[in-house]
């Protein structure tokens, strides 16, 4: 029990989810605050290199071999979270196949946001992790949204499958984020130590800083995103709560199975409890338009993202440190 109360405290008095919950006030109590779209850019485009960064620099002492059963895990719980997604979404939630559909690839793609989050608490409890995370991340995002799209596009018969599906692998593979992400990693596994030092003010130094004015705007936005759900019932949208809890304990599990340290296990289970609402809003608004986009955006970004934030990644911890 002392475990538990300790891993929530450091969770909850940490000043990135502090931020984000002043980010939820803010909203709450109809303040003025906001985060300037082009400085919002700027620095989740440095928040992005500088995960990818620091990966690379990680990569440069670890063989291909080492990583080959934990990015097959990662697959793997991408494509079961999907399948579990859309069975809870249309058996039990009686959501229609197509709103059942849309929304599974998001739960099957994972949250960057998250796997922040999930790092910098790592990081404040000095827990180490597996340096290969970030590939992990990458892998994670792309195989559920494809997936899901192809699945629908067999069901509908669709005109357009080839442009849609090709949409889904540009969005998936090369969008916004997986792009800085992979960008990063290239950038710190190939370049001299003495330029990287160079670049250490701003991209490493600033990191924390800048990710709590990313969350006090996420939580923001998260907010204004669950004040779009027209005839929100909490119990039409327990989905959002029950899944990640699902799925952080079948990543906590895999990542014990095959032999990933504290830290690595909690970051698998962090992962596949996460929801997409980047790239895969993208990917699912273009390539089956007539799903639903309050409740995949409505569930991913305004329920999950909060409930991991705030509750799933102590538990997720703590259940990597029972197993």
């Amino acid at each position: 029990m002392d475990l538990i109360i300790d891993i929530v405290h450091a969770n909850l008095l940490s000043p990135m989810i502090l931020f984000f919950v002043m980010g939820i006030l803010a909203v709450i109590v109809n303040s003025d605050l906001k985060v300037p779209e082009a400085f919002y850019s700027g620095y989740t485009m440095i928040i992005l290199f500088t995960i990818g960064i620091k990966g690379g620099i990680e990569l440069r002492n670890i063989s291909f071999m080492t990583m080959i059963l934990p990015l097959l895990a990662a697959i793997f719980l991408s494509l079961i979270m999907l399948a579990i997604a859309f069975v809870f979404l249309h058996k039990v939630f009686k959501f229609s196949l197509t709103d059942s559909i849309g929304t599974a690839a998001h739960y099957g793609s994972v949250s960057a946001v998250t796997f922040i989050a999930g790092l910098g608490f790592l990081d404040k409890i000095g827990v180490s992790y597996e340096s290969y995370i970030s590939a992990i991340l990458v892998v994670m995002e792309g195989p559920a949204i494809i997936v899901a799209i192809i699945i629908y596009n067999m069901i509908n018969k669709g005109a357009n499958q080839k442009a849609n599906l090709t949409f889904a692998i540009k969005d998936a593979f090369f969008g916004k984020s997986i792009f800085l992400l992979i960008g990063g990693i290239v950038i710190g596994l190939v370049a001299h130590k003495e330029g990287l030092l160079k670049i250490q003010p701003l991209f490493g130094d600033l990191f924390y800083g800048l990710l709590c004015i990313f969350l006090l705007h996420i939580g923001m936005v998260a907010t204004l995103q669950i004040r779009k759900i027209k005839g929100f019932k909490i119990h039409t949208f327990a989905f959002a709560f029950i899944l990640p809890i699902i799925g952080g304990v079948i990543g906590v599990f895999v990542g014990s199975l095959i032999g990933m340290s504290i830290g690595g296990t909690f970051m698998l289970g962090v992962l596949t409890a996460s929801s997409s609402y980047i790239a895969a809003p993208a990917a699912i608004g273009h390539a089956i338009p007539s799903a639903n986009s309050g409740i995949y955006l409505g569930s991913s970004l305004g329920l999950t993202l909060p409930f991991n934030l705030i509750v799933g990644i102590p538990l997720y911890y703590w259940l990597s440190t029972i197993l």
